[in-house]
């Protein structure tokens, strides 16, 4: 990963990766909040899997404690284990992955710099894991202006090289699941369905309170709308656990009352 730094950069990012500014906090984190289902010594909130009844597995979520808001999910079962967005790589996420013996697959749900800030370190860490990106979110990687760090006063750019998606059902990591390609907050946005597992990863595009803005570089209003319109026409069971990129972690029942996007 290569950073030019052109300033100094200060607490948090808004939620729809905005411009970080001094003394302002845009996200507060809970774990009142968060649907936990279990936990045990390792880091992180931990929420089980209630998917079919032979399936054992977790998702833990990993907040930075650093200067901006990134929230790093881990899918683990005997499948395997998926980290979904390198925002941070953290020593207690680092230390969790070893645990579990490593990475199988990395998802990205979009490009914007907070989501793939770590994405060089976490690869390094796991050399073995593949991966991937939607093929229209791809230039983010070595793009200052999309990926909105060079708001932020530096440059991101990347030397991992993911493989892409495209919308469809896809095997990775041991999992089959379903990329849902949501567009909107950035043309290449998409949301990861494991059906089996009954498990949705939002990214910044369905958070538990609002689906993320149209305000940046390749973001669009109008594609926005109609993702809210495709979401609400797809069908999942109530108690299908909701993991965004920010703010709490929910259930797909709760996330359709208090969404104020999807009313």
């Amino acid at each position: 990963m290569k950073i030019k730094t052109a300033g100094v950069m200060i607490l948090l990012v808004t939620v729809a990766c905005g411009k970080i500014e001094e003394g302002k906090n845009f996200i507060s984190y809970s774990s009142n909040e968060t649907v936990i289902q279990g936990n045990d010594k390792m880091s992180g909130e931990v929420t089980l899997l209630s998917g079919k009844a032979s399936i054992q597995g977790e998702v833990r979520s990993f907040q930075n404690k650093g200067r901006f808001s990134s929230t790093v999910h881990v899918l683990s079962s005997e499948k395997g284990n998926i980290l979904i967005d390198p925002g941070h790589y953290s020593e207690e996420l680092s230390r969790y992955a070893e645990s579990i013996g490593g990475l199988d697959a990395i998802l990205i749900t979009h490009g914007h710099w907070d989501n793939i800030y770590s994405l060089d370190e976490a690869a390094a860490a796991n050399p073995n894991a593949k991966i991937y990106i939607h093929e229209l979110d791809y230039n983010f990687l070595r793009d200052p202006v999309l990926n909105c760090s060079d708001i932020n006063g530096f440059s991101l750019m990347l030397d991992t090289k993911p493989l892409t998606f495209t919308e469809g059902t896809y095997t990775i990591g041991g999992y089959t699941f379903e990329i849902i390609h949501t567009p909107g907050h950035t043309c290449g946005s998409s949301i990861f369905y494991f059906e089996e597992e009954n498990v949705l990863f939002g990214g910044d595009t369905i958070m538990s309170e609002l689906v993320g803005s149209a305000e940046h570089p390749t973001g669009n209003e109008k594609e926005r709308e109609n993702t809210i319109k495709k979401f609400k026409q797809l069908k999942f069971s109530d108690d299908m656990k909701v993991f965004g990129g920010h703010r709490k972690n929910t259930v797909y029942k709760e996330l359709m009352k208090i969404n104020k996007d999807l009313q």
